[in-house]
């Protein structure tokens, strides 16, 4: 018996240094010690950064993103920041947390968000956003210690610079919190809103680009989010970090017709890039194709950080795929637009991508062949019909599992205050949703497209 005890106390002594060694645990620390940074590219195409072909000079992404995992083909919910941000904090589609649009919030305190799981668990928490659409007046700042935002209260003025902050002014917030921080668990999320019209970049970012504003905006975000990767390496934190970057939507700069982003939901405004840079010897230096949703980022933290999974939620651990455990988890991607519908009447989009091909529901309905077709130029629907009404099927039913955690009601027009600040962000805005019809069809968005640059650019000056 005592050589039997001896034996198992040999083992327990041995077992986390072959465990390391297999490059099952970090390098330093265990799971249960690790912090999270969490930084959100706000309207940032996944193509438009170095890591993924793209012409933004963007060394400390590109760096990230060979020391961990990339995926190659992640989607968001919404072109639209808040509901985006939604989904990430609640790792439920919008139909399930009922957030379809900017100035809709706030979100329901009934939802346990991400921070607020951290929080209780002993994460010291700090959010430092850039935008007035995620202020915390839009619910998000559940679960935060600190919530820095652009302290946007009601009577100030209206002009964008107040509205919105730099990513200098950002970070500089974010590493004095970090600094107070010393020996203490933390997550912290860093939001950087440059990229969005009108970009406005330091002069030098955007002639190192060819003049390019939107891409020098996103070399001078990249700038700033090495800052902050330099302090937690100075400081012998980044290796006990979980680092998390994600685009919240992406760019149209054009494409199908569009200008920047909210009414169609192409790949264009969808396909974000997404990185996660772990201490895990098994995670690093991997590219992951199969497709994955910004609704999984909440499940797969909480694995990584060894915390209690998420019950009801619409996201998937990722962990299977960083590993290379698994190639594919067959997860499908919900997306959505009532933007059209909310300012104008026009018929909502709704989208499914499932594999390879993708699905719009619109009064003129589209399906692509992404790998063959990633531009989205030529609409399969009527040529394969089994594939189109397979896809319907599936959107149909995930709408309804999502929509059953919520109850399906639509949130409360925007005020005129909130509409006021909005516009002067550059989104149309409306006091109240149209009034439509129901015998009369609602319009499709690819028909109103021309209008819609027309009214968005005489009235605001930058689309949203």
């Amino acid at each position: 018996m005592r050589r039997d005890r001896l034996i198992v106390l040999a083992l327990v002594a041995i077992l986390p240094a072959i465990a390391w060694w297999a490059g099952w645990l970090p390098h330093h620390g265990s799971p249960s010690s690790l912090n999270l940074l969490l930084v959100t590219l706000d309207t940032t195409r996944a193509d438009a950064l170095g890591a993924y072909g793209g012409r933004a000079v963007t060394p400390s992404f590109d760096d990230l993103a060979a020391e961990g995992v990339l995926f190659e083909q992640a989607s968001t919910v919404a072109p639209l920041t808040l509901p985006a941000h939604s989904s990430l904090f609640t790792g439920l589609f919008p139909l399930g947390h009922g957030i379809h649009g900017n100035g809709q919030g706030p979100l329901d305190s009934g939802f346990m968000t991400l921070p607020e799981r951290l929080k209780a668990r002993g994460f010291r928490t700090g959010a430092f956003v850039s935008s007035f659409v995620l202020d915390r007046r839009w619910g998000l700042d559940q679960g935060f210690d600190v919530y820095h935002d652009t302290d946007s209260g009601s009577g100030g003025p209206l002009g964008r610079d107040s509205l919105r902050r730099p990513a200098d002014q950002v970070v500089g917030d974010a590493l004095e919190w970090l600094s107070g921080a010393a020996g203490e668990r933390f997550f912290a999320w860093l939001h950087f809103y440059d990229a969005h019209a009108p970009a406005r970049p330091p002069t030098a970012f955007a002639a190192a680009d060819g003049g390019d504003v939107y891409h020098g905006a996103l070399s001078f975000v990249d700038f700033q989010f090495s800052r902050v990767l330099a302090f937690l390496d100075e400081r012998q934190i980044l290796d006990r970090t979980i680092v998390v970057v994600i685009g919240d939507h992406g760019e149209s700069l054009g494409e199908h017709g569009e200008a920047t982003h909210g009414l169609f939901i192409y790949e264009a405004v969808l396909h974000v890039p997404f990185v996660i840079r772990t201490p895990f010897a098994t995670m690093r230096g991997r590219r992951v194709a199969d497709p994955v949703r910004i609704v999984d980022v909440m499940p797969t933290v909480l694995d990584l950080l060894d915390q209690p999974p998420a019950s009801g939620t619409d996201g998937q651990t990722l962990v299977p795929l960083m590993t290379g455990d698994a190639t594919e988890l067959g997860l499908d991607a919900h997306a959505e637009s009532t933007y059209g519908f909310d300012r104008f009447g026009w018929s909502p989009l709704r989208g499914l991508r499932a594999g390879r091909f993708k699905l719009i529901l619109a009064p003129r309905p589209e399906l692509y062949d992404l790998a063959t077709d990633p531009g989205e130029t030529i609409n399969l629907y009527h040529q394969r019909p089994s594939v189109a009404a397979s896809m319907t099927a599936r959107l149909r039913e995930l709408e309804d599992r999502a929509q059953s955690r919520h109850g399906g009601s639509l949130p409360a027009a925007p005020d005129r205050e909130t509409l006021a600040r909005l516009a002067t962000l550059g989104y149309l805005a409306s006091t109240s949703r149209p009034v439509t019809d129901p015998a009369i069809p609602l319009a499709d968005p690819k028909d109103q497209i021309d209008l819609y640059n027309r009214l968005t650019s005489r009235d605001h000056g930058a689309l949203p």
